[in-house]
């Protein structure tokens, strides 16, 4: 039986340390900003660059932890270490123990800014504005749902700023995150599950998490409830004046969520916006969080494969929302956020 020791590296600018108290994490599909904690003791021991003996000092007074710094954070165990977290020092807290509060190239983005354009007699379109967001930082844009927006006016706007309006001009069916640290993903993602397509894993690519056996008995799932589904209506008019209009396929729910829009260029568009905010309600699987250890390796947008003897009728793929890490002197845990089954359509949105 091999013992799995809990082991890190941690880089901040030139220094590189494993002793912490604790670190955070928190990555979703539902955010473009990630975030990292680091609890380090107030006092502490290090060999200086060139240097072989011991110095004593205020962590806090040491040069690397200065906000803007690049922080790399790898987690394992025995050695075996994967990346969990690249980022940037975001602010330092000024109490003890030391808080390091980090944030990803969500940086970049809102460092990004004096953006301005006008669009309102030509339309842009999602994948432009996002090249706008990013134009001179180290990022990357990844869009494979594009589609034109009308009606825009950009003054002094950040990066941030652009992924927000963009979100918003979608009615909120688009999903924009970072699906690397330095690549930001703006797409469909519950349009795409449902038809058995996950838009962000190679094909095959699953974690398998098996309750009580890599994971402990869990208490923070449960079904997701669609026991009252929803229609999604948008209505809107095209920069020429002609009415639009599309629905979602649910037409027998008695609930009806009927949206306005005057930035969407087209019906086929709202089309699949609207079905994409149906799936995110109407869809079968879970809610909530299932916990394991670092290992199996697991991120936001890979499928996981949940073995359950106790509720076999509960088997299947689902996709992870969100992931938060907790590392420390009590140990490691992971927690994904599971949502949507795979194969979940049903007759009712046939």
């Amino acid at each position: 039986m091999s013992f799995q020791v809990l082991c890190s590296k941690i880089t901040c600018g030139n220094f590189q340390f494993s002793g912490v108290h604790e670190v955070r994490i928190r990555k979703s599909i539902h955010s473009i900003n990630d975030t990292a904690t680091i609890i380090l003791p107030s006092i502490a021991k290090y060999i200086p660059k060139n240097s072989t003996s011991t110095t004593t000092t205020n962590t806090s007074s040491l040069p690397d932890f200065q906000a803007g710094s690049p922080i790399q954070i790898d987690l394992g165990y025995n050695n075996d270490l994967n990346s969990e977290f690249t980022g940037f020092i975001k602010r330092t807290g000024t109490g003890m123990p030391f808080t390091i509060e980090c944030e990803g190239y969500v940086r970049e983005l809102r460092q990004n800014v004096n953006i301005s354009g006008d669009f309102r007699k030509k339309p842009t379109s999602a994948a432009k504005l996002l090249a706008l967001a990013v134009q001179g930082t180290d990022i990357s844009v990844v869009c494979p749902v594009d589609f034109p927006i009308t009606g825009v006016k950009l003054t002094k706007f950040n990066g941030v700023q652009i992924c927000d309006l963009i979100k918003e001009v979608s009615l909120g069916a688009l999903t924009i995150f970072f699906i690397t640290p330095k690549t930001l993903w703006c797409g469909l993602v519950y349009l795409a599950f449902a038809g058995n397509n996950n838009p962000f894993s190679n094909e095959g690519e699953q974690v398998n998490y098996r309750i009580g056996f890599n994971c402990p008995m869990q208490r923070g799932l449960e079904e997701h409830d669609n026991s009252e589904p929803i229609q999604v209506i948008i209505k809107g008019k095209s920069a020429a004046g002609k009415l639009l209009h599309a629905e979602s396929k649910e037409n027998k729910a008695l609930n009806k969520k009927v949206h306005l829009s005057s930035q969407i260029a087209d019906s086929a568009t709202m089309g699949k916006f609207a079905q994409e905010k149906e799936y995110m309600t109407n869809y079968v699987g879970y809610q909530g969080t299932i916990t394991g250890f670092l290992v199996p390796y697991a991120y936001p947008g890979l499928n996981v494969n949940i073995i359950n003897k106790f509720r076999p009728d509960l088997n299947g793929v689902y996709l992870s929302e969100a992931m938060e890490v907790s590392y420390g002197v009590k140990g490691a845990r992971r927690t994904m956020h599971i949502g949507p089954k795979a194969n979940w359509i049903n007759s009712a949105t046939n």
